[in-house]
């Protein structure tokens, strides 16, 4: 492992001073790459495609090495210091694994890891910590855990349909598109909060389901061709019965 290492790292610096284009790079140019590699890898875990998980590993390990490099070369950390302190992190943050503390359950474990982080990066608040640059369906859904771990949250899953319920009620009320806007927003919260109570990861069940429409809907396309049809000129009847077609 060491010498597959050592390779790498050599490798990085070596691009780092021939290569016009890795030259070039900065944090700031590196960082839309992190971002692709990253859904690149969740694609690829999503299609249970081992050998690409490890392709892609392989390019985000390449990122992390890129942006190690592009630090020691201004003297601020290097990929060692890196390692160090992700192992020291570890170490802080697992004290039922690494020292005296106890944790019975994996929702132990996320309470202390929250904790400890927030004396950590002395936040006053357990939200400060929260990264507002996340998709808007994961921000929710972390801003609502982190709020549970203080019990801010509804007794028991009836409190959580009750409120979907009033929250669709408010959209029918509202009566102009700033105010649909607000409570669409409230419902969709809502919804991400009922995600977390039933331990269903909101952003995958939504990717799903819309990878789903797009599919079912590519089918009633080619099932319009074949009755010699356009989708845009069918009646909702003639629809209806395409989409069930496409389902079976």
């Amino acid at each position: 492992m060491s010498k597959k290492f050592d390779e790498i790292e050599k490798i990085i610096k070596r691009l780092r001073n021939e290569c016009p284009w890795d030259k070039k790079q900065t944090h700031k140019t590196l960082r839309k790459y992190v971002i692709e590699e990253a859904h690149e890898l969740v694609d690829a875990i999503d299609k249970k495609n081992d050998s690409k998980i490890m392709d892609e590993l392989g390019d985000i390990l390449l990122q992390v090495m890129l942006h190690s490099a592009i630090a020691e070369e201004r003297g601020k950390f290097t990929i060692d210091e890196v390692i160090d302190n992700l192992s020291k992190k570890m170490k802080r943050r697992h004290p039922h694994v690494f020292s005296n503390g106890k944790a019975r359950t994996d929702n132990d474990v996320l309470k202390k890891w929250v904790e400890i982080k927030k004396e950590e990066k002395k936040h006053k608040s357990v939200m400060d910590e929260v990264p507002s640059y996340l998709p808007s369906l994961i921000l929710s859904s972390k801003i609502q855990r982190r709020a549970s771990i203080k019990r801010f949250e509804w007794n028991n899953i009836k409190g959580v349909y009750k409120k979907i319920e009033e929250e669709v009620k408010e959209i029918k009320r509202a009566k102009n598109h700033i105010e649909r806007e607000d409570e669409i927003g409230d419902l969709l919260f809502t919804v991400s909060h009922l995600a977390n109570r039933l331990g269903v990861d909101g952003e995958m069940a939504l990717k799903k389901s819309t990878k789903k429409f797009a599919s079912r809907f590519k089918e009633i396309e080619n099932l319009a061709d074949k009755e010699g049809k356009k989708i845009e000129n069918m009646t909702l009847q003639e629809m209806d019965r395409l989409w069930n077609k496409a389902k079976k």
